[in-house]
């Protein structure tokens, strides 16, 4: 069930309202660059994704199954477009790979938050798209299973074994620090 502000805001839109849409925009888009900056470890590609996930938003508004909630919709985009840039530009062989390795997390908020979301970024890239997708959506996102398989086209069975799948590897990849970044197993 939708807020009735985010209601409000997407009916508003539906009738080409572009206010009220830049006020969903704005509601939304720190999350979607976070997500995205997560799912292509770039920041400059994860602007891009952001802005080109609400430009698709707002020329598809109109298929918006007003029954679910709008954050699932638009973070199908939002993976889609993500999907499509990690396929087109797989990431170059740097020669600083340091440099290269860490992009500036969208959403520190102090030098030891960096440093922790710098190194899960890293852990993150170790993971398949599909994992990192799932694990990004259901424990960073709070999304369901339900949303998720919305979200991917994906059978919750399917996704729940990505989701396991994705957390015992990123563990596994964090264990060195001793930080599990406290993801719960789903049973």
């Amino acid at each position: 069930m939708q807020p009735a502000r985010a209601r409000s805001l997407i009916e508003r839109s539906l009738r080409g309202d572009r206010d009220a849409f830049g006020a969903l925009v704005a509601e939304h888009r720190d999350r979607v660059f976070g997500f995205a900056c997560r799912m292509l470890g770039d920041r400059e590609q994860a602007l891009d994704a952001a802005q080109e996930t609400f430009v698709k938003a707002w020329g598809g508004l109109d298929g918006f199954d007003r029954t679910r909630r709008f954050e699932p919709w638009l973070f199908a985009i939002a993976a889609n477009v993500c999907t499509d840039m990690l396929r087109r530009h797989r990431p170059a062989l740097s020669l600083d790979a340091e440099e290269a390795a860490d992009p500036p997390a969208p959403e520190a908020d102090s030098p030891e938050t960096a440093l922790e979301d710098q190194g899960l970024a890293r852990a993150l890239r170790g993971l398949s798209e599909i994992e990192r997708m799932t694990v990004l959506l259901k424990h960073v996102r709070g999304f369901t299973y339900e949303e998720i398989a919305q979200v991917t086209g994906l059978p919750v069975g399917t996704l729940k074994s990505h989701a396991h799948r994705g957390r015992r590897r990123l563990a596994e990849r964090l264990a060195g620090s001793g930080d599990d970044d406290g993801l719960q197993t789903d049973r």
